[in-house]
């Protein structure tokens, strides 16, 4: 396979599971795009801004939508104030 078939196989999966994941914590509708058309960089859905690793997290380590934007929250709070949150994985069992 060439290096260009194998991008676009990722460009294709990568936004597979961006349409999932706004589709499964905003619902069917939601205004999604990647700031710059930047495939796996920052993902925009309805004015809350995502990247790609916190994505897959997200989905990987089974979040509800509450449990979601709760940490989405979280983070932000966090990093207003200069600290590092506790990561995806972890702040579920907090």
């Amino acid at each position: 396979m060439k290096k260009s078939e194998f991008l676009t196989l990722w460009e294709y999966a990568t936004n597979n599971l961006a349409e999932y994941f706004s589709a499964r914590y905003f619902g069917n509708g939601a205004e999604s795009y990647w700031i710059a058309d930047d495939i796996g960089g920052v993902f925009v859905i309805a004015d809350y801004f995502f990247n790609l690793s916190d994505m897959v997290d997200f989905i990987k380590h089974s979040y509800s939508k509450e449990k979601m934007f709760e940490y989405y929250d979280f983070a932000l709070k966090e990093h207003t104030e200069g600290r590092v949150p506790t990561n995806i994985k972890n702040y579920k069992s907090l």
